[in-house]
Order: structure tokens, then sequence, then C-alpha cells
């Protein structure tokens, strides 16, 4: 089995070199299949003792990492299943000459230590993958409510912590010159959010990088919705994953708009929210329910930029509201 590993390790690293990610992207995933074979009581390989080591030796890896890190006076802001992320207040030019050096660092750190402590070659590679010129890492919904409880109690529990969210995060790179933004696991790439909160996340991801009011954007994005002039982009899309009838426990809305459909012509049902409920795009009747779409797609967005100036949508709202009355 080591052998095989090795054999697909070379094979991948031959397919990232040629940039054929598809490729790259397969034999990543036949070699992360070891473990759940490993790790599988209806597997002949399986051994929960080898499934148990690669997970502790995973996460050994990634602590070690920061240590050895911070050792060199960095620090570690964040760490995913397979990265670390460090802060290191350096331009551009010597923020990637220290990525490097890192790399290399950590590296021979790996080939002796596995060397000295269990006489074997280390297959262990980190890689300096990216410099993010700007980057946040929002913190999670309910870590912010309990902040925003916290606050509004007269007590003050002192649960005010906000923890960051995990796999999510975004930031501006600079790719042959130009900058651009990359987003990991937030609304702006998942296909359950409607395009209006995509491109609403996008422009007030890029004006907080470039240090531009947000505030007002906020408002004039929507009272947009709020005229309808954004009516084309709040469609949702959502599939179907069985047939109707098979429905019975819950009703999610696509469910409730595809059964006013005449007849399901495409598993994808596309949708409004209206104020008498979901409607499908091809029997739309009544208005759109304007208050969901700020509160369920605009809101949480803006919420998660608002944070980091302690402040919130409503809070917003309410200044606009004493402004109008005076």
């Amino acid at each position: 089995m080591p052998e095989i590993i090795k054999r697909l390790h070379i094979s991948r690293e031959k397919a990232k070199k040629e940039k054929r990610e598809l490729a790259s992207y397969a034999i990543k995933t036949i070699m992360n299949s070891f473990w759940g074979v490993l790790a599988s009581p209806n597997c002949r390989y399986f051994n929960l003792g080898m499934g148990n080591a690669i997970t502790g030796f995973a996460r050994w890896i990634i602590q070690t990492t920061a240590q050895e890190v911070e050792k060199k006076g960095y620090k570690v802001i964040y760490q995913d299943t397979d990265s670390t992320f460090i802060e290191t207040k350096l331009d551009k030019e010597k923020a990637n000459e220290l990525g490097k050096d890192i790399e290399n660092h950590i590296n021979h750190f790996y080939r002796d230590y596995i060397k000295e402590k269990f006489s074997r070659h280390s297959y262990l590679e980190l890689q300096f993958d990216k410099q993010f010129i700007s980057m946040i890492i929002p913190a999670t919904r309910s870590s912010l409510k309990k902040a925003k409880d916290a606050e509004e109690t007269e007590s003050g529990s002192g649960e005010k912590e906000e923890k960051a969210a995990k796999k999510r995060y975004a930031g501006l790179v600079e790719k042959n010159g130009k900058e651009e933004l990359e987003i990991t696991g937030m609304e702006a790439i998942r296909g359950d959010w409607t395009e209006a909160a995509r491109e609403f996340q996008k422009e007030i991801l890029m004006k907080l990088f470039h240090k531009e009011p947000l505030e007002q954007f906020i408002k004039a994005y929507i009272k947009r919705i709020e005229s309808g002039k954004l009516d084309s982009q709040l469609v949702y899309r959502k599939s179907l994953r069985k047939p109707l009838e098979e429905y019975t426990k819950t009703t999610p809305p696509h469910v409730k708009a595809a059964r006013l459909l005449d007849s399901i012509e495409s598993s994808i049902i596309e949708y409004y929210i209206t104020e008498a409920g979901p409607e499908p795009l091809q029997k739309l009747k009544h208005k759109l329910d304007y208050k969901h779409y700020i509160d369920k797609q605009i809101a949480p967005i803006a919420n998660q930029i608002l944070a980091l100036l302690g402040k919130s949508l409503e809070d917003i709202k309410e200044t606009s509201k004493q402004k109008k009355l005076f």
C-alpha cells in the first residue's frame, strides 16, 4: 500500500507540473480514499489503528507546523485541514520571499524529524501557495449573535468572543499585476444564494479591502432591491432530489413552488419568494417579498462585514430613520 501511494504521489506531482488540474484532483481523491478504506469495517483492509494514525498524524502535523512557524517569530492566524495562514506585516516582495523561506524550513524540518524518529524518508511537503494582500475570515453567525446579545444585557456575561468560521474566507491576491478577489466557502460562490446576494458580497468585500465607505453602498443596494431594480437577480434555484409526492415530512420552498407548475420540465426549480409564499418564475402572480430578501440574503452578508466596524445592519437602518425623522 505505501508503494501504491508513492506511485500515486509521483503521478500527481507530474500532473500538477503539467497543469492537468482534473488529473491532479482525481489522483488526490484516490489517495485520500485510502483513509476511508482503512477506517471502514466493511473493507477487507480495515485497520482502526491505521485509520486513527492517519487522522492523528494529520492533526499533529498541522499543530507542529504552526509551532515551527511561530518559533521563527511569525503569527499563525488560521489553520485549515491542510493549510496554515501566517500574518507577516511585510511588503509584498518580502512576504513572497518569506513564504519560500518558510516552505524550505518546514520541509527540511520534517525530513530530518521523520528520519531521526522513524528511520523513514519523509514525503511530507509544504508548498507556499499564495499571498493575500488583504484577507477576511468572518466570524460564525452564532458567535456574532452571542456577542451582540452580551452587549445588550446589563450583566455582561463576558461571552463576547467571536469565533472564526471554518473553511470560509476571502482575500485579494495579485495575478499578472492585477488584483483579484478569491473566495472560499462564502455565499458568493454558493448556488443556493441569489445572484443579488452573491454580487452584493463581492462588491462589499472589494470596498472593504480598498478601505472604501460601506454604509452608503449597503443602503443604496437595499434601495435598489426595494425599488424592484434587481428583481431578475432575486431568483432562487434549487434541485428536486426526488419526486414531488415523496416530500411528505417537510415541504421546502422549492417544492411548494414546483407544485404550482402545470408540469415539471426540469429538476432545477426557479422560483421567487413573494408576499404569498414561494412561486415559480413561470407562474409569478404576487409582489416579491423584498423584506425576505433583505433579511435572509443581504443582512447576513452585511453583518459579517459590519461586525468588523462594531456595527450591524439594524444600526444603519436606525441611523437612516433618525435622519428622516428630523
